[in-house]
């Protein structure tokens, strides 16, 4: 092999090894939001629902049907709208280029304050199987309570009218246990998918969860929000667990990252 074509190899083995941590760098992670504002909060209204008297008079049986409603004492839920840019920056946060994305694609994640920032190259689907005793005892959940979650992630990714894959960094996932947000009050479900995940570096039961939604414009060209739960347009509905059983009435702060690869 002549000298010119030794220097060839040697330069592309050389390029090729520069390169291997920029090709790393250049997959997608998602991010802590430069702002984050809370707008409003609210929580069910027993006012809403007043007394309802029913007649006693001796002697009588009386046969009664009733529907009731109560809150649940595992789940927050969060919602809102999403802006922002994709960036061509440095470590210093130079912008050699910039794309406005005035309606994002991707997806918004919570984990608990606790766990800090996930190892994203090592979040998995959440194994419901073998886990959700873990998962609902961290949450004061009962295994027999409603709300538990193996009734409230009740389906998966690839099992959703419109199946949807999940991109985190290299790795891409279609069975981590989903369900799906209400729109206008009535339930739905093909929009507004949320799915369970976990850190697989951290002890699953340790906080180690990752909540995920999915930011509702997700398709190419669309540029419409659509009703969230309560009927205003909205980009994001995002459901985690929280613990607010018995005289548990503190808070429990999350960490929200943003992924706008989409």
């Amino acid at each position: 092999m002549d000298a010119f074509r030794k220097n060839i190899l040697l330069f592309a083995t050389i390029l090729a090894t520069l390169l291997l941590p920029l090709a790393a760098l250049a997959a997608s992670t998602p991010n802590a939001p430069s702002t984050l504002i809370v707008e409003s909060s609210s929580t069910f209204d027993q006012n809403n629902y007043p007394a309802k008297p029913v007649d006693a008079l001796a002697g009588n049986i009386t046969q009664l049907t009733l529907t009731a409603i109560s809150q649940t004492r595992a789940w927050q839920g969060y919602w809102g709208n999403v802006s922002g840019t994709i960036t061509l920056d440095d470590a210093s946060n130079y912008t050699f280029y910039n794309w406005s994305a005035a309606e994002p694609r991707g997806y918004i994640y919570a984990t608990l304050v606790s766990a800090g920032v996930p190892s994203w190259l090592n979040v998995q689907c959440f194994d419901k199987a073998n886990n959700a005793s873990l998962f609902d005892q961290y949450y004061g959940i009962n295994p027999d309570d409603y709300d538990n979650v193996t009734n409230t992630y009740n389906t998966t990714l690839d099992a959703l009218p419109a199946p949807q894959t999940v991109y985190i960094v290299n790795n891409s996932f279609t069975t981590c246990p989903a369900t799906t947000i209400w729109q206008s009050d009535a339930y739905q479900p093909g929009n507004f998918v949320n799915y369970l995940m976990y850190d697989s570096s951290a002890a699953q039961g340790n906080q180690s969860w990752v909540f995920g939604t999915v930011i509702e414009n997700k398709n190419i060209g669309n540029k419409t929000d659509i009703p969230c739960y309560n009927g205003q347009l909205c980009d994001f509905q995002l459901l985690v667990g929280e613990n607010g059983h018995g005289t548990n009435t503190g808070v429990t702060p999350y960490y929200v990252w943003v992924d706008l690869s989409g």
